[in-house]
């Protein structure tokens, strides 16, 4: 849905293209009003707005003026020209500016709805134009190498893509792995000088070890690299000639390796350490095993130290079972609970309690892993809103028994970290609907207490200390309607009053409810109530 500024000097002349243009059918979902140039660009400033629809001539910022000021931050928006005068000047001001339309007062309804309708296919077909497969695959040839990092970044914390779509994206990018591709790997750490690197000056040295990287196999194996979540340079590399993935090959790979070790760290002058994987295997079903087995090596034969070549078959001491997985691959359930994502962080405890009874017969320890991860996960949101978790839970036993660490069965574990999860999202839940619940009715509160005032979302918005866009889709999602409706709601309500109850004329009633114009207000009052402010009074009279 598309959002349209009304400006116009003369208010009522704002208001009723507001009562009669169907913008929810043309698809516009937000519509604002400003009565100046200088009111019109501090909404445009502070909201998203599409169409502009403005009079030219204004008292202080005329429409031109406004429109040269928006262009110098956007050249999306569309403006349409209202203008009582056939002025060639204007219109070629307008031509330069790049408005869409030009039209001359009086305008039909009719018409502007008409021209409205035409902006809005458009934007339609601009956007439609930006999404377009041609635009797409352009983006991709100027961030290639972006993209590419990402997928195997993706790969290697072992997301669960259908074979197809990998060998979609790979060919989309260009890439010479195919699934089933005999592939190895080899990490560096960029150590000893390079902490004081800012973002541009690191991503330099990277680039220049890619490029060594790329002179020393380039000859006979295919290169692909990124980055991991660590933040080492990770190389998957095949042999060019695919009957050449063997045990003597894979002696080469581990010779060039040490070969750009010794490179790297001469021509940077800093120092770096490099893990290679123990042999070729499969890709992509071996691809996280091999990054874990460099990761293991790194971490037990290099540690804390730095300037090493390491290769995972010298790693002898490798743990015979595999720890747990799930619980630290992105997204991580701590991160999805962070951002109120309840479903998806269901759906991630799942996955967890899928694999833990996969391994809940090979040691006690997994159990008590996944038991302490979730719920320190659980008590980091409770305080973090202010609570505490056992209060949710009703004082109740909700963890490990005191003492020694007893093992409860997989069912009661399970069981025990649902309801954890469940007492936390209910609380989640109702302190959200109470927050909307209180700003509704600050909301109503300022509507109410200013009836008579000119209530833009704008204006609501500033007492309220919220962003319009925010403001107007929290209202309409607590309430069911927009805060137009509701003001619109409260000003006939009252005027119905006044009418009811009390000799005030009909343009003090107009006032008093927020209408400049007593024309306006008759007319916005009857296509409510479908008869007159005066047909309604005699009608409650008699």
């Amino acid at each position: 849905m598309f959002h349209v500024l009304i400006v116009d000097d003369y208010p009522d002349q704002v208001e009723s293209m507001v009562s009669t243009i169907p913008f929810e059918n043309l698809g516009i979902g937000e519509v604002y009003k400003a009565y100046s140039g200088m009111e019109a660009l501090e909404i445009v400033q502070s909201c998203t707005v599409d169409i502009v629809i403005t009079d030219i001539r204004m008292p202080g910022m005329s429409g031109l003026e406004l429109l040269q000021s928006i262009r110098e931050s956007s050249g999306k928006t569309k403006c349409i020209f209202i203008s009582g005068h056939a002025d060639f000047d204007y219109a070629q001001q307008a031509i330069q500016l790049q408005s869409s339309h030009y039209l001359l007062k009086p305008v039909e309804t009719e018409e502007l709805i008409r021209t409205l309708a035409g902006v809005v296919a458009e934007l339609h077909a601009e956007w439609e134009e930006v999404a377009s497969y041609r635009q797409a695959e352009h983006a991709f040839r100027e961030h290639m190498s972006l993209l590419k990092g990402e997928l195997l970044n993706h790969l290697l914390q072992d997301r669960r893509y259908p074979q197809p779509v990998i060998a979609g994206r790979m060919r989309r990018l260009d890439l010479p792995f195919r699934i089933g591709d005999r592939t190895g790997m080899f990490l560096i750490r960029l150590e000893d000088g390079f902490e004081g690197f800012d973002d541009y000056e690191l991503s330099l040295m990277e680039f220049a070890v890619a490029n060594m990287a790329a002179e020393l196999f380039g000859d006979r194996y295919h290169l692909w690299h990124g980055k991991d979540a660590y933040d080492h340079l990770v190389f998957l590399l095949k042999p060019k000639k695919e009957e050449e993935a063997d045990e003597a090959q894979w002696r080469q790979v581990e010779k060039l390796a040490a070969s750009l070790h010794r490179s790297a760290g001469a021509y940077l002058k800093r120092s770096v350490s490099i893990a290679v994987s123990e042999r070729f295997e499969a890709f992509p079903e071996q691809l996280s095993r091999m990054h874990q087995s460099c990761l293991s090596a790194i971490r037990r034969q290099i540690g804390d130290e730095s300037g090493f070549f390491v290769t995972a078959r010298d790693d002898l001491d490798q743990p015979i079972a595999g720890g747990l997985r799930v619980p630290y691959q992105p997204p991580l359930l701590l991160h999805l609970l962070e951002t109120g994502s309840w479903e998806r962080a269901a759906r991630k405890l799942d996955e967890i309690f899928a694999e833990l009874a996969e391994k809940w017969t090979e040691s006690p320890e997994y159990a008590q892993e996944v038991f302490f991860s979730a719920m320190g996960s659980f008590h980091y949101i409770a305080h973090k809103n202010g609570r505490q978790l056992g209060e949710m839970m009703g004082g109740g036993p909700y963890g490990w028994k005191e003492g020694a660490f007893a093992v409860p069965t997989y069912k009661q574990l399970r069981d025990a970290v649902y309801l954890s999860f469940a007492r936390l999202a209910e609380d989640a839940e109702r302190k959200t609907k109470d927050s909307r619940k209180r700003l509704i009715k600050r909301i109503d509160h300022f509507i109410e207490d200013n009836i008579a005032k000119d209530l833009t979302l704008q204006a609501i918005a500033d007492h309220v200390k919220l962003h319009p866009a925010y403001l107007s889709k929290a209202y309409k999602t607590g309430t069911g309607m927009t805060v137009g409706d509701y003001v619109l709601k409260q000003r006939m309500a009252l005027a119905a009053r006044l009418l009811q109850d009390g000799n005030d004329k009909i343009y003090e009633i107009a006032t008093k409810t927020g209408y400049l114009t007593t024309h306006y207000f008759s007319k916005v009052f009857k296509s409510h109530f479908g008869m007159t402010p005066l047909e309604f009074r005699e009608r409650s009279s008699s």
